[in-house]
């Protein structure tokens, strides 16, 4: 080949790496990182009962009731007082951690329980009134499958209970207390605690917020990137209104069989 070739040559290469690179840049700018999928957050008012969610009876909080003398008695309860950090799964902004330390403080005391709630306004605006509701229920426990055999035997009545002054983005211990059930001697119940969040709240100015499932924080990089009201299906609307979370308990008789470890699952 002759130099004029070559030059030729070298010329169109550089031409080549130039488009490849600005095309890189165009796709990827210098100060915007690689984004990954974007997290969506229904912004409301979020209640949570970290740790007492049920998840098998063996991994539960077990409560031994004895019939002779009318007391109940937590199992464990050092334990399930300790203070637990809620910083990754429950702040603002998921990729910077918040210290948050929250405790059940649960307590009895002459057929009442007592505990605390996480509640977190996740909704935008202060809340200056919110009534949230609160219902138990009692069901009888198949040990073998570890869920509620049958129908609920006792459902307690609704009780409110108010929230005040709680601002965006605080979190809140909110304390709340249900009559606890009497098993026979050798029953085994499970007693589930529930929180519901409203629908609707009372801000500062007087005015009324109403639950929207369809306006969402849209978070990206692990902070908050904007607020965007989104089309959903009927079915992901009802499921997604305001629902309560509860705290579950296993309350037995002191003479109640035991109950066995989490099943495992075995390769076939």
């Amino acid at each position: 080949m002759t130099r004029k070739t070559w030059v030729r040559i070298g010329f169109v290469a550089i031409v080549i790496v130039v488009a490849a690179n600005l095309a890189i840049l165009t796709a990827f700018p210098p100060d915007v990182q690689h984004r990954q999928e974007p997290i969506n957050r229904v912004n409301w008012i979020l209640v949570s009962a970290p740790g007492l969610d049920y998840r098998y009876p063996s991994e539960s909080a077990t409560i031994v009731y004895d019939v002779e003398n009318d007391t109940w008695l937590l199992q464990d309860a050092a334990a399930w007082d300790r203070a637990i950090d809620l910083g990754v799964d429950y702040s603002t902004e998921p990729a910077r951690p918040e210290e948050i330390r929250y405790t059940r403080d649960i307590a009895i005391e002459g057929g009442r329980i007592d505990l605390d709630f996480f509640v977190r306004n996740f909704a935008g605006e202060d809340c200056a009134h919110a009534d949230f509701a609160l219902t138990t229920e009692v069901g009888h426990l198949n040990t073998t499958t570890g869920s509620m055999e049958g129908d609920t035997i006792i459902t307690g009545a609704p009780a409110v209970v108010p929230v005040d002054d709680l601002a965006n983005g605080e979190w809140r211990e909110v304390r709340v207390a249900a009559d606890l059930p009497r098993p026979k001697q050798e029953e085994i119940l499970l007693f589930s605690i529930t929180l519901t969040t409203p629908c609707t709240f009372t801000t500062q100015n007087g005015t009324t917020l109403t639950y929207n499932p369809n306006l969402v924080t849209v978070i990206e990089h692990g902070s908050v990137s904007r607020v965007e009201e989104v089309a959903r299906d009927p079915g992901y609307v009802v499921e997604r209104l305001p629902r309560g979370n509860s705290a579950t308990f296993i309350v037995q008789g002191t003479d109640a069989p035991g109950i066995g470890p989490l099943p495992t699952m075995t390769a076939g």
